[in-house]
């Protein structure tokens, strides 16, 4: 609270955290306490409440929003100065977003009593910083305001070369309708629109169908999962079977489960992207292998979620992610690559 705003607000809990400790919140829990108002200037206003809100921090534009209960204290009233009000709560926390905090990304929750007055005049706010943490056998748990695209997630993680394809494609399609609607005999500003359309498409094209070659060099291997739904400390399962329809040495079949932050500072042509990996675990599958046309290859294993891992968060500008990446090194071709987007509750 500033000095030229007109009330003084306390938020007293029944169970204070000790000094200099957070206040530590489990989702579900009930959370009482009591709203003292010392009103320093006759002040007329909407609406007061008290309720729970969490917001984003770190280097991605701010995310914020409004869960759980929210308990209306007062409605337009008017106060003179020099009282006092007191207003008793019981409210419920909220079922998540879980606080979060990492190097890019931090997710903080409040206890907020507000007085929204008129749009002049602007709000008094005061908030007690809180932390909300799971509690054991939880149900549903809310993971952010924005579900995380699964199909777009996994193509931007492989290399989008089927975009690559397309866009090749279109330049290509482009360069002959330019040509066959000039009678393929135009000025020279148009000779270079045709010479950039045609050597664009065959770049593009060449970029999509070079992410494709260690795959069909590995005969389209082919990955199966337990689940990519799990809970911390619960295991995936997966099998992968590679069948070359040639001989083929592979340097390394690995598989990686991964966590990392990722947010988006700005907006348009002036965003900016940062990444940041909170986990990895890597386990090794083949290393050096010739693997023969008639016997393939074969290979299962599991990997764990820690029990205090993070859990999945999804927001507009914020996300936490997890992966399950399959990576095979081919002798002589490209990469292969196969990543599962996972999502993990408490």
């Amino acid at each position: 609270m500033t000095a030229s705003e007109p009330l003084r607000i306390t938020i007293h809990l029944e169970e204070a955290p000790a000094p200099e400790t957070p206040f530590v919140l489990h989702c579900g829990e009930p959370i009482r306490g009591l709203v003292e108002v010392e009103v320093l200037e006759g002040v007329s206003f909407q609406s007061f409440q008290i309720g729970f809100q969490w917001h984003t921090e770190g280097k991605g534009n701010k995310d914020q929003g409004r869960e759980g209960e929210t308990l209306k204290l007062a409605r337009d009233e008017e106060w003179s100065r020099g009282t006092t009000r007191q207003f008793p709560f019981d409210l419920r926390a909220p079922w998540g977003p879980l606080s979060y905090s990492g190097k890019i990304l931090k997710v903080r929750w409040e206890l907020e009593a507000r007085m929204e007055r008129s749009l002049l005049r602007g709000d008094v706010r005061e908030a007690l910083p809180l932390e909300l943490v799971p509690v054991p056998e939880m149900g549903e748990v809310n993971l952010g305001p924005v579900p995380q695209k699964k199909e777009s997630l996994e193509a931007e993680k492989k290399g989008y070369a089927g975009v690559w394809l397309f866009l090749g494609v279109a330049c290509l399609v482009g360069a002959v309708v330019v040509g066959a609607v000039n009678g393929w005999e135009f000025s020279d500003p148009f000779r270079w629109v045709v010479f950039s359309l045609i050597a664009g498409g065959l770049l593009l094209t060449l970029r999509g169908f070079w992410r494709r070659l260690g795959k069909g060099k590995l005969g389209e291997p082919t990955v199966k999962l337990s689940t990519t739904e799990l809970r911390r400390g619960e295991e995936i399962h997966f099998g992968v079977v590679v069948r070359p329809e040639n001989r083929t040495e592979i340097r390394s079949l690995e598989v990686v489960l991964e966590c990392e932050e990722r947010v988006v500072h700005g907006h348009g042509q002036y965003q900016s992207h940062h990444r940041r990996q909170v986990y990895e675990r890597k386990m090794i599958l083949a290393e050096r292998k010739m693997v023969e046309v008639q016997r393939g290859l074969r290979r299962k294993g599991s990997l764990a979620i820690p029990p205090d891992a993070p859990v999945t968060f999804g927001a507009p500008s914020n996300q936490l992610i997890w992966w399950l990446r399959f990576r095979g090194d081919v002798v002589g071709w490209p990469d292969w690559k196969e990543p599962f987007l996972l999502t993990v509750r408490p």
